[in-house]
C-alpha cells in the first residue's frame, strides 16, 4: 500500500529549484511520485516500499542544496522510574512517523524530540507515550496558553456583565433625571418606584449574582472583602425600594443598580488589565 508524506522544503526560490528537489526525491529508491509546490514550499512524496525512511528523503533534499524544516520540542514525561522506562519511551517516540531523533533524560523526566511538523506533532507523541504506559505532561507553552485563555475568558465574561448591567441602569438614570432636575415623577410616583425595583432587580440578582455569592463566601469565612461591602450597600438600597410602599421613606432602588453597574465596570477594567498583561507576557 502506497504511503504519502509532506515535507516542508526550505531554500527554494524558482521553478528550477522545484525541479532539482523533485528529481532528488524521485531518485530515492522506493519513491513512486514526488510533487513540489513552490508557493507552499512543500513536497508531497508517495512511496510504496517499507524500506524508504524519512531520513533518506531528507538527505536527498539536502544533497542538492536545500533543507527540510524540522522542529524540536521538550516534553515532560510522567511515570518514569528507571532506565528501562527511558528505553520504552524512547522506542515509542522513535517509532512515530516523522520523528527524526529522541533523547529521554530520566533525571529531568523530559524527552527532547526532533520531528517534521508536517508529518507528526504533539498529539501523536502523547498517544505513542500513552501506549507504553507513560504520560506526556502539559508543556510550559500549553500551561501559558491555558492561563492566557482563562484570563481572556474572564475578560470577556466581565465585559458581558458590565454591558448587561448598564443596559438596565441606563434607563434608570434617564427615568430619574426629570425628578432630580424638575421634581417631576413621571407618570406618577408609584409607577416610578415600581419601575426602579423592576429594572434594578436584574442588575443585582442576575448580572451581579456573582458579587453576592463571593460576598457570602468571604463573610462566612471571617474575611469580608470589597464584594461584601458592595453587597451590603446595594442590598440595603434595594430594600428601601420595597419599604417605601409601607413607610414614608425615599426609594434608593435605582441607586443600588448604579452602584452595581459601576462595580462591574471596575471588575471589567481589572480583568481587562490582567488579560492584556498575560498577552504581553
Amino acid at each position: 500500500m502506497a504511503k504519502q508524506i509532506t515535507l516542508p522544503v526550505q531554500g527554494m526560490t524558482c521553478a528550477s529549484c522545484v525541479t532539482h528537489v523533485e528529481r532528488a526525491l524521485k531518485s530515492v529508491e522506493g519513491v513512486s511520485e514526488a510533487n513540489v509546490n513552490l508557493a507552499t514550499e512543500q513536497a508531497s512524496v508517495k512511496f510504496a516500499s517499507e524500506s524508504v525512511e524519512i531520513g533518506n528523503l531528507i538527505a536527498a533534499v539536502r544533497d542538492v542544496g536545500y533543507d527540510v524544516a524540522t522542529e524540536k520540542v521538550t516534553l515532560p514525561i510522567g511515570g518514569m522510574t528507571c532506565a528501562s522506562c527511558v528505553a520504552h519511551v524512547e522506542r515509542a517516540l522513535a517509532k512515530t512517523p516523522g520523528v527524526l531523533s529522541v533523547n529521554v533524560n530520566l533525571a529531568t523526566e523530559k524527552a527532547t524530540v526532533e520531528y517534521i511538523p508536517t508529518v507528526t506533532g504533539l498529539p501523536d507523541f502523547r498517544r505513542a507515550v500513552a501506549e507504553v504506559g507513560y504520560e506526556v505532561l502539559p508543556t510550559a507553552e500549553e500551561r501559558a496558553e491555558e492561563e492566557l485563555s482563562r484570563e481572556v475568558r474572564k475578560m470577556q465574561d466581565a465585559r458581558r456583565r458590565m454591558i448587561l448591567a448598564w443596559a438596565f441602569t441606563g434607563p434608570i438614570i434617564l427615568w430619574m433625571l426629570p425628578e432630580m432636575l424638575a421634581g417631576l415623577a413621571w407618570p406618577n410616583p408609584t409607577i416610578v418606584k415600581l419601575g426602579m425595583l423592576l429594572l434594578a432587580a436584574p442588575v443585582l440578582f442576575w448580572v451581579g449574582q456573582h458579587t453576592y455569592v463571593a460576598a457570602w463566601r468571604s463573610t462566612t469565612h471571617g474575611a469580608p472583602n470589597m464584594d461584601a461591602l458592595i453587597a451590603l450597600g446595594t442590598g440595603a438600597s434595594f430594600l428601601t425600594g420595597i419599604a417605601t410602599f409601607f413607610a414614608p421613606i425615599p426609594s434608593y432602588a435605582g441607586v443600588s443598580a448604579m452602584i452595581m453597574a459601576f462595580h462591574l465596570t471596575g471588575r471589567y477594567v481589572e480583568a481587562s488589565a490582567k488579560g492584556r498583561a498575560s498577552q504581553a507576557i
